[in-house]
């Protein structure tokens, strides 16, 4: 049903952030705790000296880092078919109090939104990201996962295809 987390972002970040895509495989290798630590903190405690580096390179690889700081305001999740590139559902975004927010509505981490643990952080992030970017979405507490499908969406049409619009 999804994976979701937050973490706190101790990095400055780059008031002219912007939306990047990468690919599917490199947004779920994110996810992975190690690497969104290393997002979030300029810290290599708890890491050897070069597989902190490693991730951080990897982060700079991706564009999400540049020059030490996070360089991007959202992330968004692709693949390539033969003739074209379809967007995932999901999207990694940082909040204007610095708050890093990952969420894959492709992933099977929490199953269901009825029981799930997350329910109460997952609605008020959704409402944190419609809110700071004005989105004309809902939020429906008993299903969320609806407004995130909602939420991702136009996003990724408010940062992505308008631009792609432009340089055609």
């Amino acid at each position: 049903m999804c994976e979701f987390k937050v973490i706190k972002s101790e990095r400055p970040i780059n008031s002219s952030g912007k939306a990047i895509l990468v690919d599917y495989y490199d947004f779920v290798k994110i996810s992975n705790d190690r690497i969104m630590n290393v997002l979030a903190k300029d810290s290599r405690e708890g890491y050897s000296k070069s597989y902190y580096y490693y991730i951080r390179d990897y982060l700079n690889k991706l564009r999400i880092l540049k020059e030490n700081m996070i360089n991007v305001k959202a992330v968004f999740p692709f693949e390539n078919s033969k003739n074209a590139i379809n967007f995932r559902r999901g999207i990694i975004y940082v909040t204007n109090d610095k708050q890093i927010i990952y969420m894959n509505l492709h992933s099977n981490i929490y199953t269901n939104c009825e029981n799930c643990v997350a329910k109460p952080f997952c609605t008020y992030y959704l409402s944190k990201i419609i809110s700071e970017n004005r989105l004309k979405v809902s939020v429906t507490k008993s299903n969320p996962a609806e407004g995130w499908e909602k939420a991702i969406s136009s996003l990724q049409s408010k940062y992505v295809k308008a631009k792609v619009i432009e340089l055609t």
